[in-house]
């Protein structure tokens, strides 16, 4: 494993509460919304010597498995009410005038799986095509949940900043819309939109933790592609010396955030990795312009965890009757990485101790269920109907 500490993480600008509620309200009008669960996860923080130990549990995010649809519904919305002299409401979005002023438009966007059948998802809402790409080597299963959206989807020979590049392309040229969830040169506004998104999955969590009596956390891992999610972690836990300590979680095979941090110079790289990592989800060459700065400035620590973490991670949380995909685990699987292999670290620069609240993020399910089944050795199916005795929280007040 590889880790980077940040020898002065700065406070970033916040979102401010009216911002948080607008986002959260908006998600609330979408079908079948309802708080992901809040899982406490006592077998693996005995296992490890910590005290309070939970994750949110967004593989049960509208039925789609991933929380990406938080970020495409909240920038598609956000585009149309745009479209509308800012008169849309949340809850006329996928009525008839959201569907009227989406017409003519061809949602596209590239992914590893995830945010791809989000995008789909919320251009069939409207009744909208979708054309969605994706890099070589992506599992058929994911293929096909796109495509169970209605989508078409194109498969790029090669990596996934090529298939940013090539929708990119095809987008200009067959005037699609681009919903994506990273910025680059001429393409900032609508992956702000994304990042905003995201920041209901903090909010619930926080009201989650107030109904359980808890305190919030003193440190929460966060999963890093190409860097949206953790652009609304930062935003959202904005201030180092008031709210949690955060750490960044990639894998060694791509772990271009660690990298560019590394360098010292404040600007993101690109890193081209001949390896390949089973947490498709995080496997990005490229931090997101737009999410750069305040990943680099806010996060506390980066680090870089191998395959074999993620493995463990996976099998620990169906014991605890959480199904978790290879990327959704990389959290507990840094966690797992750090006791392991740097305990002085753990204990004198991140401050994991005996009775510290740590916050983890399953950010998937099992988007592929066949490799799911030959890590983990159960389906989704069985590891959900295992009771060990945790209470979860997924209600609102």
């Amino acid at each position: 494993m590889k880790v980077f500490l940040n020898p002065s993480p700065s406070k970033v600008s916040p979102f401010s509460p009216s911002e948080l509620e607008k986002v959260l309200s908006f998600h609330r009008t979408l079908p079948n919304y309802t708080p992901t669960p809040l899982v406490p996860l006592n077998r693996v923080a005995d296992r490890l010597g910590v005290e309070h130990l939970f994750i949110k549990d967004e593989g049960k995010r509208f039925g789609l498995k991933a929380f990406k649809a938080l970020g495409a519904s909240h920038a598609v919305f956000r585009i149309l009410h745009e479209r509308s002299g800012g008169i849309l409401r949340p809850e006329d979005f996928l009525a008839e005038k959201g569907r009227r002023l989406a017409d003519g438009i061809t949602f596209s966007c590239a992914t590893d799986g995830n945010h791809g059948r989000a995008v789909a998802w919320i251009a069939q809402l409207l009744g909208k095509p979708a054309v969605i790409f994706v890099p070589r080597g992506t599992v058929h299963a994911r293929i096909e949940a796109i495509e169970s959206e209605g989508a078409e989807v194109v498969v790029v020979n090669d990596s996934y900043d090529d298939a940013v590049r090539r929708a990119a392309e095809e987008a200009k040229r067959e005037n699609r819309l681009i919903i994506a969830d990273t910025g680059y040169a001429d393409y900032m506004e609508i992956p702000i939109y994304i990042q905003q998104g995201y920041l209901t999955l903090f909010r619930e969590t926080t009201i989650q933790l107030e109904e359980l009596g808890e305190k919030p956390p003193d440190i929460v891992f966060i999963q890093v592609g190409v860097g949206a999610f953790a652009f609304a972690a930062a935003r959202y836990f904005h201030d180092p010396t008031a709210f949690p300590r955060l750490i960044s979680v990639e894998p060694t095979a791509a772990d271009c955030c660690l990298r560019s941090v590394e360098i010292g110079n404040g600007r993101p790289h690109s890193f081209v990795s001949t390896e390949n990592t089973i947490m498709a989800g995080l496997n990005c060459g490229t931090p997101s312009l737009t999410a750069w700065p305040a990943v680099r400035d806010r996060f506390d620590a980066f680090v870089a965890v191998e395959d074999n973490y993620a493995r463990e991670a996976m099998i620990l949380l169906a014991e605890e009757g959480v199904v978790s995909g290879e990327s959704g685990a990389a959290g507990l699987a840094a966690l797992i990485a750090l006791h392991a292999e740097k305990p002085d670290f753990i204990e004198k620069e991140l401050h994991i101790r005996n009775g510290a609240r740590i916050l983890l993020i399953n950010t998937e399910a099992d988007t592929d269920p066949i490799g799911y089944h030959r890590i983990v050795g159960k389906t989704a199916t069985e590891v959900e109907r295992i009771t060990p005795g945790n209470q979860s929280v997924s209600s609102e007040k």
